[in-house]
Order: C-alpha cells, then structure tokens, then sequence
C-alpha cells in the first residue's frame, strides 16, 4: 500500500511504495510530446485533469490523505468517476502528454471540468475539494470583479466592505502618483490593502470556497490543494477555510488590470448594469485609455 500523509498547510510527503506501475504508451506523436494533438487547453485546465488523474491513481493504490483521509471516492458532488485503470500507469507519465491524450483519457474516465461557478473542482470521499496550480501562472482567487461582486460578497460573508474601499481609493492615489505599480505584493503595511485584513479575510474566504460575486455555489468546496506539480503529492499543501487566508496573506497581489471584469462599452452601459453603475463608478478609475475598476486577487 502507499500511504500519503497531507496536513493542513503542510506538504504532502510519501510514506511507503507498493503499487503496481505499469507502462503508459503516449498517441498522438511518436514521441507523445505536446503540440501533435488538435485540442488545446491553458495550464491551469491540463493541471486540474492531471490533479484529478493522481487522486483517481492514488485511489486505485489505496493512499490516504491527511484531512481527505484514505481516497475512497472521486468524482462530482452527485457522481463518481470511473476508477484508474491499472494499464495508464503513474500519471506522472502523462506530464508531456499531448491535450488531446489527457482530454482522450478524461473522457473514458467520464472526468469533467468544473464549471465557473462550482468551487469545488473535485470531490474527495463526497468533500468538495479546489485546486489551485502554481505551475505556470499564479492562480487566481477572485477573477476581476466589480465593486457590486463585492458587495454581494459581503452580504453572504456577513461584513462590509467599507475598508476595502479605503484600500482601493489607497491604491488609485499610489497607482497615480506612481509609488506603486498595477499589480500590488500584499507582504507589509505598505500595500493598500494591508489594514483591510478582516473584512479581506472574509471576503477572501467567500471567494474561495462558497461563490462568486453573483451567484453561490452549487458546489461549495471545503479545503484547497495547492501544488506546483499536479502529478507529485510530495508537491501539494491542503489548506483550511479557517486558517487559509492567514496563510497566504504575505504572498496576495492585488491589482485593477485593463478593462477585464467590466461592463461592455462602460460607462455607456446596458439597462443590465444600470442600478449597480453607481456603485462601479466607486472603484473605477479612467487611467491609460481604459477604465479600470474590477479588483483582482491572486497568489503569488
């Protein structure tokens, strides 16, 4: 049996080998490298396959994992996949296979990609699990947002966000006068959003685990898996809704980037955005040619 142990904001490591490996013959080029297949996926929808692959894998080799426990079930919240077949190998092998092979092997293990509104990508033994990749670009926590997102935020966290106002207001002021750049390292109290911490804490964890600034999830998640390789456990840290934000707190950016996240032809916007204008005015700022208003929170 291998065994894994996972701890809360600790690294997975492995304990023990025992698991049948068998070889995995890569199609779609002779050398099964990328770029021979005709489907093409970003980095972060190739890691959420191959994560969801090494938990199917982990599976079939009986491993447990600290505050998942031992890998029982995966699947959606009303569905599980179908079990790793012993003649895929260690999925490790698939690292530089074609997209159109892992979208093959997805597809015969019934595994899909969680929609945008679902924050659990996966679950566990019927625990909504997120995954976070830090293998190519830092991952997002709240995709560019308006003013409004937040406020529907803060009504289902149960604060406000009158310091993340301050903290914006901060930002445009610095960004302006150019003691700061777009994108902002919340590591010391020289960052903008720095005092906001309580209400950012909970804001943050709505983000991540409940829903997004329009909608609540249908399917919450409970704990986030962070890696840096989606196909190596030793590589992966579970975090906590109660500690989560704490932890990543140093290692935050925020920024207001180009015109993503906002209204279509703002400020001429359609009847849709006329009730919530007022509030999207609060945040944005017309600054290089574009008007710039939709908060952004990844990790670096």
């Amino acid at each position: 049996m291998i065994r894994a142990r996972v701890q809360f904001g600790r690294r997975m490591e492995p304990v023990c080998g025992g698991c049948k490996r068998s070889a995995f013959h890569l199609v779609g080029s002779p050398d099964g490298q990328r770029g021979a297949g005709e489907i093409r996926m970003n980095a972060g929808e190739r890691d959420e396959y191959l994560a969801i692959f090494t938990l199917l894998y982990a599976r079939a080799c009986g491993r447990t994992l600290e505050g998942l426990g031992k890998v029982q079930s995966v699947g959606k919240r009303v569905r599980r996949y179908r079990d790793w077949q012993r003649d895929l190998g260690d999925p490790k092998q698939l690292r530089f296979a074609t997209d159109e092979l892992i979208a093959k092997i997805a597809t015969t293990l019934d595994v899909t990609k969680a929609s945008g509104v679902e924050k659990a990508d996966v679950h566990v033994n019927g625990i909504g699990v997120s995954l976070k990749s830090h293998r190519k670009a830092p991952p997002a926590l709240v995709n560019h947002t308006t003013r409004p997102g937040w406020q529907f935020a803060a009504r289902n966290a149960g604060v406000t966000i009158d310091s993340v106002d301050r903290a914006v207001e901060l930002y445009w002021q610095q960004r302006q006068a150019g003691t700061i750049r777009e994108d902002v390292l919340n590591d010391g109290p020289a960052s903008p959003f720095w005092s906001a911490r309580t209400e950012l804490t909970s804001l943050l964890k709505y983000f991540m685990f409940e829903g997004t600034g329009t909608r609540l999830s249908a399917a919450p998640a409970a704990v986030v898996l962070e890696f840096t390789d989606p196909t190596d456990l030793s590589t992966w840290v579970c975090r906590e809704p109660a500690t989560v934000v704490d932890e990543l707190w140093s290692r935050l950016v925020f920024s207001l980037r180009s015109d993503k996240g906002m209204p279509k032809n703002y400020p001429n916007v359609s009847p849709r955005y006329a009730k919530t204008k007022s509030s999207i005015a609060r945040w944005t700022v017309y600054w290089q040619n574009e008007y710039r208003g939709a908060l952004h929170v990844r990790v670096r």
